[in-house]
């Protein structure tokens, strides 16, 4: 499915590596939804398919920021609160375009919603993610 798009908006590229193989991953499956949602939402897919992906896109961030912050806790991540806060904020947002879209269908799903998807996940990667896995590699031996 994901890889017949042809409207892309979301590209992984090599500065968003973290060094984690299962975050790493998991980021790419976040892009790959998001460009799957900004498809739909380009070509005028029905309303059922834009839910499916827009509950997928919740679920795989959900499961995504589970693994984050279980790694941080385990480590004792210091800056753990303020990081959880960033997840907690992007959950809201994505939780409120589900309700909205449950009550006003495709109207809720925008391609700017997609572009601040994009930005927002290249802006997380680079900044507060590599911040943690570079604490990870630098405390952990």
């Amino acid at each position: 499915m994901l890889s017949t798009l042809t409207n892309s908006i979301a590209f992984w590229q090599q500065e968003y590596h973290t060094g984690n193989t299962q975050v790493d991953r998991q980021h790419q499956q976040i892009f790959e939804i998001v460009n799957a949602l900004h498809d739909a939402v380009v070509t005028r897919k029905n309303v059922y398919t834009i839910q499916e992906l827009l509950e997928c896109l919740a679920n795989h961030t959900i499961e995504h920021f589970q693994t984050e912050e279980a790694l941080m806790m385990a480590v004792d991540y210091p800056e753990y609160d303020r990081h959880k806060q960033t997840h907690d904020h992007l959950l809201s947002k994505v939780d409120n375009l589900l309700l909205k879209f449950r009550d006003r269908n495709t109207a809720a799903v925008t391609t700017e919603i997609t572009q601040f998807l994009t930005e927002w996940l290249a802006h997380h990667i680079k900044g507060e993610d590599q911040k943690m896995i570079q604490f990870f590699q630098n405390n952990i031996r």
